[in-house]
């Protein structure tokens, strides 16, 4: 089976990565792919992918938030072995090299390039970039707004008791021996240039059992806390889906152990889910009906701010793309596809 999943957002904080994290294990050896734009770094790692699955091997691929069409990183958990394009946003050096990690220069196949574009279009993308965070910063102000007099301590603690029920009925009792706790920090969506993006068929082949959680006043990310604080009580392995808008909030936990996942509403529809948890409702309904206004005017603002941002990162994008149209002629691409055979053939032999 390959999972797809994003460990890089744009965010309101500008862009975002969890790449820190990824093929960090014990055993695990880390490839660092160097190359200039258009150098084939994502074909070079599809091309793997692609073999391993046709050797039967589970693999996970890594998509870029700002192309999701791009690879940055492919991990193939059964042979503990990662490439990942250690670029910016998500430059990567090696830990301790040849020892858990080492470099693949895919540079080496370009030749010298004397073109004045390449300077034109790299400023360009960048600065449409730093205006795109600046409408996803204004959005990220907005949806953290509270509302005065909506939710008060009571509501909290009664979507606490609904996680801890829910931890209670389906992952049983803490107990007192258990083993460590295994977090892995990731993202099911992204705000790209193809505009706001959910890998929601990836959540369901992960997880058969989904409990929707309402969130449009905010309270899965108080149930999800209160999970995520139950799972690590239990010793339970846990993927932790971070909001790519707001990194410090939460999309969804999942618990693949279990085929159990616990999404936000607001992250992504799910047709059928397996409960739905109206969060909502636990709010008193004089205070919800008061707040309805402001709680329509708050969504129709951040729609409108991260339409705004899509848009400058789809320029961004048209404009990376004419960048790798210079590189692309000083490209030796017979040569890098003779590289990425004997890759191959080093890998699965």
């Amino acid at each position: 089976m390959n999972v797809n999943y994003f460990l890089g957002a744009n965010s309101c904080a500008g862009f975002c990565s969890l790449y820190d994290g990824f093929c960090r294990g014990e055993g695990d050896f880390l490839h660092l792919i160097k190359a200039g734009p258009g150098g084939g770094k994502s074909s070079f790692m599809r091309r793997i992918a692609a073999a391993a699955a046709e050797r039967g091997y589970d693999t996970e691929c890594v998509l870029c938030s700002g192309d999701p069409d791009s690879l940055d990183a492919v991990y193939i958990p059964e042979l503990r072995l990662g490439f990942m394009d250690a670029t910016a946003p998500h430059v990567c050096e090696p830990g301790s090299f040849s020892y858990n990690s080492d470099y693949v220069n895919l540079g080496r196949f370009c030749d010298r390039i004397r073109d004045p574009r390449i300077g034109y279009y790299t400023a360009t993308y960048r600065t449409m970039y730093k205006t795109a965070y600046a409408y996803l910063a204004a959005a990220g102000s907005i949806e953290c707004a509270e509302i005065p007099g909506l939710i008060d301590e009571d509501t909290l603690e009664k979507v606490r008791k609904r996680a801890r029920n829910a931890a209670l009925r389906e992952l049983g009792s803490a107990r007192k021996s258990r083993a460590a706790p295994c977090e892995k920090q990731i993202f099911v969506r992204c705000i790209s240039c193809k505009g706001e993006l959910a890998l929601k068929d990836d959540v369901n082949a992960l997880c058969k059992r989904i409990y929707l959680l309402d969130n449009r006043c905010s309270l899965a990310q108080v149930y999800l806390a209160e999970l995520r604080s139950e799972a690590a009580s239990r010793g339970a392995k846990t993927i932790l889906c971070m909001s790519p808008l707001r990194p410090d909030r939460f999309d969804a936990l999942l618990l693949p152990e279990y085929g159990l996942g616990f999404v936000s509403a607001s992250a992504m529809e799910i047709a059928e889910p397996w409960r739905h948890v109206r969060l909502d409702a636990l709010i008193e309904t004089a205070a919800f009906r008061a707040s309805r206004t402001e709680l329509r005017r708050r969504e129709k603002l951040c729609s409108e701010l991260t339409g705004e941002a899509v848009r400058w990162l789809h320029r961004a994008k048209e404009h990376h793309d004419e960048l790798e149209r210079v590189y692309n002629p000083h490209v030796d691409f017979a040569a890098l596809d003779a590289f990425t055979n004997e890759t191959i053939d080093r890998i699965f032999k």
